[in-house]
């Protein structure tokens, strides 16, 4: 028996290893990015990226410090819990992508191989005082514009957007309803570490499903017992947030 226990403590400790992603960053970058979710919807949201040209983390300011411990609540206000504009999150290791996201006490995640074809242009310009050079590249139902510096070797973008060779300065799509803009790049190396075993693994379609449900469906209120007059009422206020957030960043997202 004792033989059986220790080979189960063994899986568990290899199973949960195995959901946890640690990697040396060597820069942290800030951008800056407007956000159209909808026809008459748009944000302002600050982002985050560490990592170097093979593995790396991108996520929205304050989910960043939640997800790496750093954050303090200030003059006893606990601010953690607010959620920023852009809630999905991205963890690159090993070649393999990885989107997670919380809603309430709901948090699931897939994971995908993801390939870029960029296009590269003679065409520069200066991004911070930064020579950059410009990109291309046709992905998820919209045609992107990148300015990369070779100054900055790590292969690394906002997003899903790497494979250049050098750091992406600025990104937009051509309708600008997607635009990123660095702010500020520093040398950064502490370790980066983060359990993914919370998040319940699914198939991208099926991620795609349940957030749908999660944001969009009576779902969304767990546990609330209502009547008839009131659910009119909340299936109203879902239906202004799904005209709200008819924009997603990947209008087609198996492309």
């Amino acid at each position: 028996m004792k033989k059986y226990f220790i080979l189960f403590l063994t899986f568990v400790s290899f199973y949960f290893n195995a959901q946890k992603v640690t990697f040396s960053p060597s820069i942290r970058v800030n951008y800056d990015a407007s956000l159209k979710f909808g026809d008459k919807y748009q944000q302002f949201q600050k982002f985050v990226l560490i990592g170097n040209s093979q593995d790396y983390y991108f996520g929205a300011a304050q989910n960043y410090l939640n997800d790496t411990g750093q954050y303090k609540a200030k003059d006893g206000i606990d601010l953690k819990p607010l959620s920023d504009y852009f809630q999905e999150r991205l963890i690159r290791k090993d070649e393999t992508t990885y989107v997670f996201f919380r809603y309430g006490e709901d948090k699931i995640r897939y994971e995908e191989k993801i390939t870029t074809k960029w296009v590269l242009y003679g065409d520069t310009k200066l991004i911070n005082g930064v020579k950059c050079q410009m990109a291309a590249i046709n992905k998820y139902g919209r045609r992107w514009i990148a300015y990369f510096s070779k100054e900055y070797p790590q292969s690394l973008g906002p997003y899903k957007f790497t494979g250049l060779p050098g750091l992406i300065f600025e990104l937009y799509d051509t309708r600008d309803d997607y635009h990123f803009t660095l702010t500020k790049v520093e040398k950064f190396t502490d370790e980066f570490n983060f359990g993914l075993s919370i998040f319940k693994n699914y198939s991208k379609d099926r991620y795609l499903k349940a957030k749908y449900n999660l944001e969009n469906t009576l779902a969304a209120f767990p546990g609330l017992e209502i009547g008839a007059e009131e659910s009119k009422y909340f299936l109203s206020l879902l239906e202004k947030r799904k005209k709200m957030f008819n924009n997603p960043l990947e209008l087609k997202p198996f492309e």
